[in-house]
């Protein structure tokens, strides 16, 4: 098989299916790559893993593939269809698994990994896959919002042999106004504060939790031990459109409750005012109720909306979230009381609007 190989400015890049004999530069990616993550103190790879026998697996177990910028090997990762000891129940042989992919620190500045994961991805497609999926180790978030930033989609994490991986799965090319959910990270701070509105704005989108005006000690709070889809009681998300690459709203999974199977949607903001009446507001719901019962095992996800907000009570009813009572005169701002309605949706309820949605 035969793909156009990359480029990146004046640069000669070519990617090479490796066999037995590029063994010694295999190794050589992959140690570079521990020793790096070792002196980051990342908790990921230990160069010591990196034996002679596991490498010669690679080759007869899966395909290896190396990316050379200039005649020097400078990236590599594996393929392999089917992957049962990460995706466990959820194995699918249509797809391609990528692992290992590495590159070298000298080459770090050039986005070489975004480029092999495109070509990754163009490889399953053209060998006849349904796309492309790979793992992540849940604990570190800077390494999952890089693969989410990819537009690859969270399906779930699962313990293997001790450890906690996410599972992604690439999604199909996008069209306009489609969202992807990335981390949200320190970086994206400014952004909210800017988007945050007045303290009336603040109060619609984000809750009691907040007053105005929002500061960086807030969103620091925010963010503390979040983003760990086995421990922490919340996942944040920056909402980014797919097409361009703009950041356009905010969203967070909230008190999410393992034992009794609960959470809540909350701070959701579409904060672009270029970007509203556009559909991101549903789609930044339906994926976070996807993320919610398919992949947290959610039985129940709730929201609070002002009374007033009618518009967006309207979109909360077409999603299938269920008013269960006003909270008359829960909040004060500017000497005013405001009503809150409280909402929620059922796992049952949610499976039965899928269903239908695929009729």
């Amino acid at each position: 098989m035969t793909l156009q190989q990359p480029q990146v400015g004046d640069l000669q890049l070519r990617i090479i299916q490796a066999n037995e004999q590029h063994a010694e530069q295999v190794t050589s990616l992959l140690v570079n790559a521990a020793e790096w993550m070792e002196s980051q103190g990342i908790e990921q790879w230990k160069k010591e893993m990196f034996t002679s026998e596991l490498i010669h697996s690679y080759f007869v177990e899966r395909e290896v593939f190396l990316l050379y910028v200039d005649d020097r090997p400078a990236a590599m990762f594996t393929l392999q269809s089917g992957d049962p000891d990460y995706w466990q129940h959820l194995d699918d042989d249509r797809y391609l698994y990528l692992h290992r992919l590495t590159v070298h620190q000298d080459f770090r500045s050039l986005g070489l990994g975004a480029i092999l994961i495109q070509w990754a991805t163009n490889y399953a497609l053209t060998s006849g896959k349904k796309g492309l999926r790979l793992d992540c180790m849940a604990h570190l978030p800077t390494l999952n919002r890089f693969y989410q930033s990819q537009d690859f989609r969270y399906m779930g994490t699962h313990d293997v042999k001790g450890r906690l991986a996410s599972l992604y799965e690439k999604l199909p090319p996008a069209e306009d106004h489609q969202i992807r959910l990335e981390y949200f990270l320190e970086k994206d701070f400014d952004q909210l504060l800017e988007w945050s509105g007045d303290a009336k704005f603040l109060q619609q989108w984000s809750g009691i939790g907040w007053e105005y005006p929002l500061d960086t000690s807030d969103l620091e709070a925010h963010i503390e031990g979040a983003n760990h889809p086995m421990f922490s009681d919340q996942l944040i998300y920056i909402v980014v459109d797919r097409i361009t690459n703009h950041k356009v709203g905010h969203v967070a999974l909230s008190r999410i409750d393992r034992t009794n199977r609960s959470a809540r949607i909350s701070k959701l903001l579409v904060g672009d005012p270029e970007a509203r009446g556009k559909g991101y507001g549903r789609q930044i719901l339906n994926e976070l109720l996807r993320i919610g019962f398919d992949t947290l095992g959610m039985h129940r996800i709730t929201l609070g909306v002002y009374d007033y907000n009618v518009s967006a009570i309207k979109l909360y009813e077409s999603c299938g979230f269920s008013k269960e009572g006003l909270m008359r005169d829960s909040s004060w701002l500017d000497g005013q009381y405001y009503s809150v309605y409280e909402m929620s949706i059922l796992e049952d309820e949610w499976r039965a609007l899928q269903s239908r949605s695929t009729l």
